[in-house]
């Protein structure tokens, strides 16, 4: 374990990495959270009890923190955006690890649309889809109206299902491959449709629709502001060691 100064460090949670540079930090590091959900998990590091907002962020560096990871999921471009803002403002470090983007191998069947409006457009009525972008990206998705879409969710909720055909489905990762292949069959999946987010989490599902020869429709990952990007935990923690 690397010590720095009490709590000098602080973690934008929302990526398996926070959760591994928080582990490394121990006490060193606080880390804050952007989604509800995430709460419930067992952080070896206080967790801030306000949500991330570009206020709560301003209000918590007043604490004496000295460096912002940020860590959040690839695809959280919001909280990238408050991160970036707030760092600059205040005129501290931000870190942002960006782990490497999935690519495809000569056995898979995937598509690259630009959106998810040009991702609906892929799908033939009728063909059945794993959605895996968030109950949020659905109203970007109303050219799915002739499909049946089961929309992954990872917390409680009782919003209605906005399109015609298909429903929530509840769950929480990690899934093994096998789990996935279970999944899709019983389903009778023909598109997954997902963004790039890499790592190790996602991949079972990415590994399934190859052994069943699924579609996948690949949304690239939004742009993301400046930062200093590194690609993994052990050069994020070198990184803050120094800077401290």
């Amino acid at each position: 374990m690397f010590f720095v100064p009490r709590q000098k460090v602080l973690i934008i949670g929302g990526s398996a990495e926070a959760r591994a540079l928080a582990a490394r930090l121990k006490g060193n590091a606080a880390v804050m959270l952007p989604a509800p959900e995430r709460l419930a998990q067992n952080w070896p590091v206080p967790v801030v009890p306000a949500l991330l907002s570009q206020e709560a962020l301003m209000a918590r560096l007043g604490y004496g923190v000295r460096v912002l990871v940020d860590a959040s999921h690839p695809c959280d471009r919001e909280s990238s955006q408050i991160a970036y803002e707030v760092a600059r403002a205040r005129d501290i470090p931000l870190f942002r690890i960006e782990r490497a983007a999935w690519r495809p191998t000569r056995q898979d069947h995937w598509s690259f649309p630009r959106d998810e409006a040009a991702a609906a457009r892929l799908v033939a009525p009728g063909e059945r889809v794993l959605l895996a972008t968030g109950r949020q990206s659905l109203s970007r998705l109303k050219g799915l109206s002739r499909a049946y879409v089961y929309a992954r969710q990872i917390s409680d909720h009782d919003d209605r299902f906005p399109l015609p055909r298909g429903r929530f489905l509840k769950g929480s990762a990690p899934f093994t491959v096998a789990q996935e292949v279970a999944l899709m069959r019983r389903l009778r999946i023909d598109w997954i449709i997902l963004r790039n987010a890499g790592g190790t989490g996602g991949w079972p599902k990415l590994e399934a629709a190859r052994k069943l020869g699924v579609q996948v429709a690949m949304l690239p990952r939004p742009a993301l502001p400046p930062a200093r990007v590194v690609g993994d935990v052990s050069s994020a923690l070198k990184q803050v060691v120094e800077c401290l």
